[in-house]
């Protein structure tokens, strides 16, 4: 696809792009395969490495972060001056995000202590943070109490974007386009000094993780991509689809070496390396592959793998997924002691864990799909209360303009 055939600044600012859904479907494969592959499956170098390797993949959560931004701030972006849209997006989100959400949190606090399946020990931590996670604040709670050990420290991902959507729509809304830009820019680099700061200062490498203003980075650059799209006359797509190819080549790899570098020594100087530049040079790196994406040829191999059905079908349940996997992990490991220490076949943990590793993300799987059809579906049903305006269009200075009255009225529901 050529940069002209791609025009995100005419889409309806509720509008689906398929192979968005692919690209969050990767985000959702890397976050399986880092948390669900055992940790315990060391033995020989080899099983030592396959372990190590598949600790790479936490970077899936900052892909979720980079596409985040770029979705919520193309749709804000999309609905200025339209009718409500501050009221709109905030009621979509609640509806899109709360009832999954706090659902787990009703079973977790309400049931789960009646059934014998947490211990003493993780009932007790979960009740120290317990309004730390009916507040959005799983992040917070974790930097100052510690792990629950009833895995739901991947919270702290879901509670840093609820306390980015406290802010952006505000700043998206209502101020200029390019002021919004510099904005990002500042953001960014307050977040850099402060990492820098924090943890060339021996400061807590947790705390640098999951603390929102230390991770904006995916955010922003995802928010970046998406406002320079919309420059007026195309020219912000054609310099993006000029450069992603570039950023993508350099960063890529940079990024991965980075990672490397910190897991298979597991390396604390090459971790505040990682934490301090890893960060926005993974984000560019997946802010690049969104942009190829978009403007790949069909039929291009990126394309096609994005577009797959596969890829396709993870991105539709990747939210229930991520919520619902971290359990699916710990009931395994409770009921099945080969979840912890894999057995050795043919002289190998590897075939063990990965049997370990499919079952625990066919029964996540099997439980969002339950979860959608029987549960979320019911409350997304309810968005048709508060739709985006579609009649608001950007105009020739990157401004939205409103249509006259009577193209309004001629406008399909």
């Amino acid at each position: 696809m050529s940069a002209s055939a791609y025009t995100p600044a005419a889409a309806r600012p509720d509008a689906r792009l398929p192979v968005l859904d692919g690209v969050r479907g990767l985000a959702i494969v890397l976050v399986l395969i880092n948390n669900v592959y055992p940790e315990g499956a060391v033995g020989s170098a080899f099983d030592t490495f396959i372990v190590h390797f598949t600790d790479f993949w936490w970077v899936g959560v900052d892909l979720f972060f980079v596409l985040s931004g770029f979705l919520i701030t193309g749709i804000l972006y999309d609905a200025r001056g339209g009718a409500h849209a501050l009221r709109n997006f905030y009621a979509r989100r609640v509806l899109r995000i709360f009832p999954l959400y706090y659902g787990v949190l009703f079973v977790i606090f309400f049931v789960v202590p009646h059934t014998g399946f947490a211990t003493a020990d993780q009932l007790e931590r979960l009740h120290r943070q317990e309004w730390y996670l009916w507040a959005y604040l799983g992040n917070l709670g974790e930097a100052l109490h510690g792990n629950t050990h009833f895995r739901t420290d991947h919270f702290w991902s879901l509670a840093v974007e609820e306390q980015f959507y406290l802010v952006w729509p505000f700043l998206v809304l209502f101020l200029e386009r390019r002021r919004v830009i510099r904005v990002t820019l500042a953001v960014m680099a307050v977040s850099f000094v402060m990492r820098l700061v924090w943890c060339t200062s021996g400061m807590s490498y947790q705390w640098a993780y999951v603390l929102t203003p230390f991770r904006f980075d995916g955010l922003a650059v995802g928010s970046l991509v998406a406002l320079v799209m919309r420059a007026p006359g195309g020219e912000g797509l054609a310099w993006l689809t000029r450069w992603a190819p570039r950023a993508w080549r350099v960063c890529a790899p940079l990024a991965l070496a980075l990672v490397a570098a910190f897991e298979l020594p597991r390396s604390d100087a090459w971790g505040v390396v990682l934490q301090v530049i890893g960060y926005p040079i993974i984000a560019v790196a997946f802010g690049a592959l969104i942009v190829l994406t978009l403007t790949a040829e069909p039929g291009s191999r990126l394309r096609t793998f994005f577009g797959s059905p596969v890829m396709g079908f993870m991105g539709r349940y990747s939210y229930a997924i991520y919520v619902f996997h971290p359990f699916v992990v710990l009931f395994f490991m409770q009921r099945y002691g080969w979840g912890v220490a894999p057995q050795r076949i043919w002289g190998t943990t590897l075939p063990a864990g990965l049997a370990f590793t499919v079952a625990v993300v066919a029964v996540s799987i099997a439980m969002a799909f339950a979860s959608w059809h029987l549960y979320e579906k019911r409350f997304l049903a309810l968005k048709r209360f508060v739709p985006y305006d579609r009649a608001v269009r950007p105009g020739a200075d990157g401004a939205p303009v409103r249509p006259p009255a009577a193209a309004e009225r001629q406008r399909p529901e």
